[in-house]
Order: structure tokens, then sequence, then C-alpha cells
């Protein structure tokens, strides 16, 4: 049986189109399928990721595009295809591994797993080897998910990191599920409620840096630092690992600390520079007994931001924006308002987030709490949102005295000047922005338009020939092209 349209689902034994026979459903998420597959065209089996909402752009479905041209990497999930079907299903075919996740490895070690150094050290260093292989890529990647759920193991520990630059529940090892490009209790705290992941790719590794000493905590402990999304975003005092297990070594301890320090300028400042640190510890780390270690799932404790951060994640903004209301007017804390402000935002309940913004205004203003930052930028956006530019600005110098400097911030500006009609500024900015992170397709666009406003049409047709570099199959850009190539101008 074909599938030819989103109303049928996928079974065991049904044909996608003319290109796959599916066999077995290795993941059931809340937004996509992963399915052992039969290639139809040679017989070769794979594993096929189908996202459930289709009518999705392609560049928001796509994972990982980038490792479609490149040398693939024995600790890395290999890809093969990604595109369309019939115009209408979106798939990404990869390579089909035999394994359990990280995350269900760990919750068997009473079965003897981890019950050394030498093993968890040998699964922690191929994932520093993935990791290392995408930030040196000539496109580099920051992973931006790093857990166990995201890591599998095959026989012989054999370990490849699945998941790129995207995020998945436990049970939807393949399938992107959160908007905010990583699970919370790994995230940095610069990275730990935000909407998206933006950043040069130096702030993205620091960030990746960070999940790495989370993961590495976890190995060491069967705990994590933190339990609760409020504690990672405050970055609150968690034990030294030493103080859990105490035959954790000085020099691994020093390492796994470094890695969590909550300033990014504080971390590792490249992969490299981590892996070498770690090989000098695990040669006095390896001496030493492994006492018994319990798995972190029992040390797991609830607050009511996990309970935000449920609704958010199952898209219930007005029942996210309500339980943190109730907790701000309960605490009064900042973190709360700055949730419930989220909430709304997300929920393009604009008018709501402005009487909100009001009524507080001067607490937020009047606060060093770090949430006043993430407030800042939430106000931007949503006075943006409202076309309401000159308060916009003044949010933005509000951001800037705080001594917030960041690109996302410089973007905000951008599209603020776009608005006022300042397109030579806004050109500034973006390029600035394009400098930093190259290749971002929101940052091209823009600069695509305000090049046109300002005329510079031999400028806008540069910037859209690399913006058809990363979406070659975007429809406007092609219309764009043509027009382009009928003027003369490209």
């Amino acid at each position: 049986m074909n599938i030819k349209s989103a109303h049928f689902l996928p079974g065991t034994n049904k044909r996608l189109g003319t290109k796959y026979l599916l066999l077995e459903c290795l993941g059931d998420g809340s937004h996509g399928w992963v399915w052992r597959a039969e290639r139809l065209s040679d017989g070769h089996v794979v594993a096929v990721k189908i996202p459930k909402d289709i009518t999705r752009e392609d560049r928001e479905l796509a994972e990982g595009k980038e490792l479609l041209t490149v040398e693939p990497h024995p600790n890395v999930v290999q890809l093969y295809e990604m595109g369309r079907i019939d115009n209408e299903w979106f798939f990404i075919e990869m390579e089909y591994f035999p394994s359990q996740t990280l995350a269900q490895k760990l919750d068997s070690r009473l079965q003897n797993f981890g019950n050394t150094f030498e093993r968890l050290f040998k699964i922690y260093r191929q994932v520093l080897c993935a990791v290392s292989y995408l930030a040196n890529l000539p496109t580099p990647i920051s992973h931006g998910d790093i857990k166990p759920h995201n890591i599998l193991i095959g026989e012989r520990d054999l370990v490849k990191l699945t998941d790129f630059g995207s995020s998945a529940l436990p049970e939807e090892i393949y399938v992107r599920t959160r908007e905010n490009g990583g699970t919370v209790l790994y995230a940095a705290p610069e990275f730990s409620n935000v909407d998206c992941r933006r950043g040069s790719l130096g702030e993205l590794m620091l960030g990746d840096i960070y999940s790495l000493g989370v993961l590495l905590y976890q190995l060491l402990t069967g705990q994590l630092p933190h339990d609760t999304p409020s504690q990672v975003q405050r970055h609150a005092p968690f034990k030294k690992p030493s103080e859990i297990n105490l035959s954790i070594h000085p020099s691994m301890e020093a390492v796994v600390l470094r890695c969590l320090e909550k300033a990014p300028c504080d971390r590792f400042s490249s992969i490299d520079e981590l892996i070498k640190d770690f090989e000098q510890a695990c040669k006095v780390q390896n001496q030493q007994a492994v006492p018994s270690i319990s798995s972190a799932s029992s040390h797991s404790h609830e607050d009511w931001s996990n309970s935000v951060l449920q609704a958010m994640e199952s898209q219930s903004y007005t029942k996210a924006a309500k339980l943190a209301g109730e907790e701000f007017v309960r605490s009064g804390d900042l973190l709360a308002l700055a949730q419930q402000l989220g909430a709304l935002y997300r929920g393009d309940r604009l008018f709501e987030f402005e009487k909100l913004l009001s009524e507080n205004e001067k607490a937020i203003k009047g606060s060093l709490d770090e949430q006043a930052k993430v407030i800042f930028q939430l106000a931007i956006k949503a006075f943006l949102a409202l076309r309401k530019p000159s308060v916009a600005a003044v949010w933005i110098d509000l951001a800037k005295k705080s001594g917030e400097d960041s690109l996302n911030l410089k973007y905000l500006e951008a599209t603020l000047k776009g608005l006022e009609a300042d397109y030579t500024a806004a050109r500034q900015l973006l390029e600035e922005v394009n400098r930093a992170a190259p290749m971002r397709f929101y940052v091209l666009n823009q600069l695509i338009q305000a090049c046109e406003q300002m005329r510079d049409y031999p400028a806008a047709s540069g910037y859209l020939k690399a913006a058809l570099k990363v979406e070659r199959s975007n429809k406007e850009l092609l219309k764009k092209r043509d027009l382009y190539s009928k003027l003369g101008v490209l």
C-alpha cells in the first residue's frame, strides 16, 4: 500500500511513495516517526525520519544537511539524503545503526553498565571525537543538544552521535521537538531560556562544551548538576562531583567544573583544549575504582519551572503563562515573569504581553537580575511585532546599557532600522552579524531586502546567490533570481 497523503499514517509493510518499504517503527513521537526501511531502488536497509508536520518549510525540517556532502565519521550517524516524496512527505534518510541510547544504558547501570571508568571514558571519548569532527567541518556545525538520548551505543560500545543541531525527547531519538535547540537540563545557562540558539560558531561551541560537562558529570556521579530548569537558568550552586563520588580525582573534577562555568569565557575555549585536558585526567582517574553509582533519574525533582517547560513543549502557551504568572505572584521571582512573558509572546498574545510588561516595567528596569536581559529582548521582539518601533528602540537602549552586545540584539536592532526605513544602518548591522555568523538564511534574506531598498542590486544579487546556497529550492528566492536575470543584474 502506498502512502499518498498526510491523512494516511505510516505502517509496517506500507510503501512511502516509490522510495521506501517501511519495515519497523523505531520511534513514534509527537512530532514525527523514525522507521527502519528498505530502500526500494537497491534493497539497502536504512533509517528514515518522517516529520508529522509536513506543512513546514523544507529549511525548517532539514537537519544536518551539511553532512550530506562530507566524508563520514565513525562516531556520527551518516546522513544519505533528504527532501520531499511526491511533493508531500518530507524525509531524512540515514544509516540504520542497531543500538540503544546512552540514556537507556544509564538506566540499566544495575546490570553492570558503566562499572569501570575505562568503559565510561571510552564512550565519552567517542562523543568528544564526534563533536570535534562537527566543529572542524568546512561548514562547522554546533550540535546544540548533546545529551544521553542523542548518543547511540552499538556493539562493542561503538558510539554514534545523532540529531544534529536539533533536539528530542527520550522516545524520539531523531525527532525535532524543542524550539530552543536543546534540552534544558543539559543546556548552558545562556541557551536555557531562549526561542532559538543564535550566535557565532564560537558562542555556540561554548554552549556545546557546557553540555559536555553536564554529560561527564552524569557519567561520573549518576546525577545531573541541576534538577530543574530554574536552577539551570540561574546556574544555582551544585555539588562537586567528588562530593557525590569520593573516587573522583581532582584533575578530572577540574575538567568537569571548567566545562560548567557560568560565564562562557571561563570554559574551555575549544573542543580540542577540552580533549587534551580530559586525556591527561584520564591517566590518573583510570587507576581509581568506581563505587556504586545510581541512575540520575532517581534524583530528579519537580518545581514550577518543570510544569511551565512541559506546557511550552506541548505548545500550551496559555497554560504556561498561567503557571508562570501564579509563581510570579507568589514569589516575585523575575525568572517566573520572564517565563510568563515568553509564553505570552510565543502564544501571540501580544496585547496581554504589553499590559503585563507595563505593570511591571519599573521592577524590570531597576533589576540587576540576569532575567531582566531576557525580558529586554522579549520586549523588543514583541514591540517590533506590534509595529511600535519607537517603543522597541527604548528597550534596545536598555539592553545596551545593561551590557548586552549579542548578535541577536544586533539582528533585532537591524529589524528596527528596517521598520524605520533606515536601510543603510540596517544593512551595516546585518553585515556585522553575517561576518560573525555567516550563511544564516534569515540574515541573508534581510540583507537582500535592505540592498534592494538601497537600489544596490549588485550587492543584493551577491547575497541572493549566498542565500540560494543555503536554500536551493526556496521558491521566493528562485523567482527573485529569475527576475534579477531578466534585469541583467545577476
